[in-house]
């Protein structure tokens, strides 16, 4: 064999091998890319999602505090109209007061007149007494309805003062749900301009991750994004499967399509397939159960690890 040519199969088989980890490098990257791209869509959802359902929220419970803002203040305007009409009726009663102690001193002048006649006298004392108590009666149950009133009123004041409070925290929780806004609008746009990068360097992508891992219902396995160990606290047999229950939810992060390994102390028994998460609370399908590592039961843990 020519000299030359085997110095050309030397360097054709060492060009192979370079090519080789390139390749697989290139390969590697296009799953971290889509699965960046998968992340970023999925957080973006969720937080316009949550960033309307907050919006409604808000607007519901402010439109709730203007209403009730302005039947307080109809209430307090008809309270202050009940004040007024009062303060005319105790004017009147001490008007009335007065003209009856002017008639008071003539009936006195009109008392030395007839002196004489005790009888005279007698009547002229009991009518007075009775015109006396009555007017005194009158002017007691004015006095106890206008300090009533005043107490009324103070009482709409000081709850109008709570409602405009109250009015302007919901405006400031408004506030701060539109900057949550477009803070939100902003990272979406940021993600979206990644995605553009990234379709720029790597091309369109895929409607589906070839070989992706699917759950129970057809629902995608989601990697754990925190490392998490809850007890089981329930434990459900059927006949096609076997359901178990935790003492995590979504308040401690759990989210369906999780895989958390089933440990009994160090021993490995299974694997809980989770399908349903409520606030403090989750259940799931039991797999990779066997006889021989001991069945799943109650007061066993269930450990997620971050990324798995």
């Amino acid at each position: 064999m020519h000299i030359l040519t085997k110095i050309f199969v030397v360097l054709t088989s060492l060009l192979t091998v370079a090519l080789v980890p390139l390749v697989m490098l290139n390969t590697a990257n296009e799953e971290t890319y889509k699965k960046r791209w998968n992340d970023e869509m999925n957080v973006a959802k969720l937080a316009a999602f949550n960033n309307e359902v907050a919006q409604r929220s808000k607007e519901t419970a402010f439109r709730a505090s203007q209403d009730f803002a302005k039947d307080l203040e109809v209430k307090l305007a008809k309270a202050q109209i009940e004040r007024d009409a009062a303060m005319a009726d105790t004017t009147l009663v001490s008007g009335l007061v007065a003209s009856n102690k002017a008639q008071l001193d003539r009936l006195a002048s009109n008392l030395q007149v007839f002196a004489e006649s005790d009888k005279i006298k007698s009547e002229l004392v009991s009518t007075v007494s009775k015109e006396l108590v009555t007017l005194r009666a009158g002017l007691t149950k004015a006095d106890r309805d206008n300090v009533q009133l005043d107490d009324t009123v103070a009482n709409l004041t000081s709850e109008n003062e709570v409602v405009k409070a109250q009015l302007r925290q919901v405006q400031e929780q408004l506030k701060q749900a539109s900057d949550d806004r477009d803070k939100t609008a902003a990272d979406a746009k940021n993600a979206n301009e990644q995605l553009k990068k990234y379709g720029t360097f790597a091309g369109a992508l895929p409607q589906a991750r070839p070989g992706a891992t699917s759950g129970i219902n057809g629902d995608a396995k989601i990697p754990a994004d925190r490392s998490l160990s809850a007890t089981i606290i329930n434990v459900r047999r059927g006949a096609d499967s076997t359901m178990a229950e935790i003492n995590a939810g979504s308040r401690d992060g759990v989210q369906p399509g999780w895989v958390m390994s089933i440990a009994d102390g160090g021993k490995y028994v299974g694997n809980l397939r989770i399908t349903t998460v409520d606030v403090n609370r989750s259940v799931g399908v039991v797999e990779l159960e066997q006889a021989g590592k001991g069945e799943v039961r109650t007061g066993l843990r269930a450990i997620a690890r971050k990324g798995e």
